[in-house]
């Protein structure tokens, strides 16, 4: 690349600065603050982060607006972040930990798949809690395989022929493989519903914060145990970027039925499903020290 060419992406990017985090987050920054070839220290990283991205983002969410209000929603609710949420923090990053914006919005968000497999994982948790005296010893993970196998085997007809209540909620499923197949999908036949990606219902710059944290046993990790956990090393803290508590997120589900459609009381369940593992298992990192987990907002 030509010295002009790059002095003119340079300034491209400088004219766009604030409008969109994720361009700031994953390129401009690193222009702005590397000086010859020094190591750019994350939390300056992060401050400069906050300190330049414009007060609110009300055009951007109003295009996200028009598109989520266009999307097929046969069910719609939102969650409020019950504590921090740290999420895309192993996304490449120059400081290390990376973040998760969307790639045209610049917005954080909270991907459907993510969704998806957060509901897939509360059924299966459920179903094999419900059922697990009938597997001979049967492994969770193995339980899963013969799920989305092909052919019959005794692990479906088992599983059909036994009510499994939600865990942590109650809530009765009839019939549990062939709702499972008909909203999950298996290897050769796709699922009936479509999680879609949310988004927040408002959002500024003050919904970014800078967190930290401070492992103090390096030397242990690193050297996989060889050296004792000892409290004469130094702490290291390394800083990385999490969405504030009480940010709402607007959670849109939708229909690709392949035959009859879905009925009332399985558009129930698969709501169950994902607001027990919002509220209970949460998304993102750090989910086992109180990251990640959701209130429900309204039904």
């Amino acid at each position: 690349m030509s010295g002009k060419t790059s002095a003119t992406i340079k300034e491209l990017l400088a004219k766009a600065k604030g409008s969109n985090p994720a361009l700031l987050f994953n390129k401009l920054l690193a222009h702005k603050l590397s000086h010859n070839g020094e190591e750019i220290k994350k939390v300056e990283f992060l401050k400069e982060f906050t300190a330049l991205i414009a007060e609110n983002f009300s055009e951007h969410l109003n295009l996200l607006k028009k598109i989520v209000d266009s999307l097929p929603c046969s069910k719609t609710f939102k969650v409020r972040t019950g504590y921090r949420l740290a999420i895309g923090l192993g996304n490449p990053s120059l400081i290390e930990n990376g973040f998760l914006f969307h790639h045209t919005y610049g917005i954080p968000y909270i991907p459907g798949e993510t969704l998806k497999g957060l509901a897939r994982s509360v059924f299966l948790i459920s179903a094999y809690e419900s059922i697990k005296d009938n597997l001979n010893s049967l492994s969770i993970s193995d339980f899963e395989k013969n799920l989305v196998s092909e052919g019959e085997n005794d692990v479906k007809k088992t599983l059909n022929s036994h009510p499994v209540k939600v865990v942590l909620e109650g809530t009765q499923i009839e019939k549990p493989y062939d709702f499972f197949v008909k909203v999950f999908g298996t290897q050769r036949k796709r699922g009936e519903v479509v999680f879609f990606d949310a988004y927040p219902e408002d959002f500024n710059k003050n919904c970014f914060e800078i967190d930290i944290m401070n492992p103090h046993y390096q030397k242990y990790y690193t050297e996989k145990g060889k050296e004792p956990p000892a409290d004469w090393y130094n702490p290291v803290p390394i800083h990385f970027l999490t969405l504030k508590e009480g940010l709402v997120f607007v959670v849109c589900l939708g229909e690709a039925s392949l035959d009859e459609g879905l009925e009332d009381k399985e558009w129930k369940l698969i709501e169950t499903l994902l607001k027990v593992g919002l509220e209970n298992f949460g998304v993102g990192a750090k989910k086992r020290k109180g990251y990640g987990w959701f209130e429900i907002q309204s039904k």
